[in-house]
């Protein structure tokens, strides 16, 4: 797909550099509201440092108005190294696709698509998450608009933020479903010590088994404080072994120190309301509405894994790790799961915020569904989320 448009003179289309923090972090956290309440996803202190957490090998790109030397649009397409297909592969991942408030309609989208489309190697497609409520993506790239790649969808996910439970125990209703798939009375929790490293790593290989699009993680780098792993520390994962051997785990994650969800202001009934909702709120088990100024508090669950039916397994670690997390002082544990994904259907007993979104391809070549086993299950890292 090529586009003939050009672009004014002083607008320069470029690799974004650490020169450019700054202006990015700014371009990056553009207001948006939804239900009422303005919100600003931020990346502070540091653009690139928060970028860690996504990519092995960054592929940024700004446009720049030379006149003012103000950016006016960005986004990120770097890879990092996953399992796909039960291999390592290099994947990409499209996020932080911003244009300036001012700018928009003026075919910036156009260039950006063009950068990408220069740079977009090995592989020459990207993965792509886009919410329900972000609109402007899913217009621009839903509509195939001419300069940017082409859109394929390969379903739907959900981005659950949980902070509570339907009910005391495991739904009865689920118990049919899910008898004699495990002895749980063999199962023991663990807090990650550093003898367990070598089996987190194995145990994710074998997680591959079920699921695409893994990172290949390897554990001893948060004895090495390995950026990626900023904000995490080994005992912050949760260990389940059976007879000595990992069947579950997760991590609990608090990415505030580089990344933040900030409310900028409030619709004025909400703002009136606010006080009495959050009181009923914390009866109920529900999320809570920062002061203006404030961000959101939550968990991350880093590497949610257990094999895709072993649902009593998954439901006792949530609640395992809720309990943590109000250990903690926050009470806000969120992930992410694929509609194909057994684990999903679980989330109509759980109480909190939850998002719909789609998951898909981007290439300006072939649609590169055909590349993987439709019997794997799409896994989302939370980092990208």
């Amino acid at each position: 797909m090529q586009t003939t448009e050009k672009k004014a003179p002083y607008l320069v289309v470029r690799e974004a550099t650490p020169e450019d923090d700054q202006a990015l972090r700014q371009l990056v956290a553009v207001p948006m509201t939804t239900r009422g309440v303005m919100l600003s996803f931020q990346r502070e202190p540091s653009y690139f440092q928060a970028a860690k957490v996504i990519y092995e090998v960054n592929d940024h790109a700004v446009i720049e108005d030379t006149t003012t030397k103000k950016l006016l649009a960005c986004y990120g397409n770097g890879h990092r190294q996953c399992y796909v297909n039960g291999n390592i592969f290099p994947m990409r991942y499209a996020c932080d696709l911003r244009v300036d408030l001012q700018f928009r309609g003026q075919s910036l989208l156009k260039l950006l698509g063009k950068k990408m489309q220069e740079t977009m190697h090995h592989p020459n497609f990207n993965q792509i998450i886009i919410f329900n409520d972000n609109y402007a993506a899913r217009t621009a790239l839903q509509t195939g608009r001419t300069g940017l790649p082409d859109y394929y969808d390969e379903g739907l996910v959900e981005t659950l933020t949980l902070t509570g439970f339907k009910t005391a125990q495991y739904p009865e209703i689920m118990q049919t479903q899910t008898a004699g798939q495990l002895d749980f009375s063999r199962v023991k929790r663990v807090t990650a010590q550093p003898q367990y490293i070598e089996q987190m790593n194995e145990f994710v290989q074998k997680m591959a088994q079920f699921y695409n699009f893994i990172p290949a993680y390897d554990f001893y780098g948060l004895l090495l404080k390995n950026e990626y792993f900023q904000g995490l520390s080994l005992h912050d994962f949760q260990l389940y072994l059976l007879d000595g051997e990992i069947v579950g785990m997760f991590g609990l994650w608090s990415q505030s120190a580089f990344k933040q969800s900030k409310i900028l202001h409030y619709h004025w009934s909400i703002g009136l309301i606010r006080p009495l909702y959050n009181l009923l709120a914390r009866w109920a088990g529900l999320m809570t509405l920062p002061k203006i100024g404030e961000s959101f508090k939550y968990h991350a669950l880093h590497s949610l894994l257990c094999h895709p039916e072993h649902l009593f397994l998954h439901d006792h670690m949530l609640r395992e790790a809720l309990k943590l997390s109000r250990q903690q002082g926050v009470g806000c544990i969120s992930f992410t799961l694929s509609h194909q994904d057994p684990r999903q259907k679980l989330n109509q007993f759980y109480k909190g915020e939850l998002l719909t979104g789609m998951h898909g391809f981007l290439s300006y070549q072939q649609d590169p569904r055909p590349l993987f086993d439709l019997a794997r299950i799409p896994y989302f890292e939370v980092g990208r989320i």
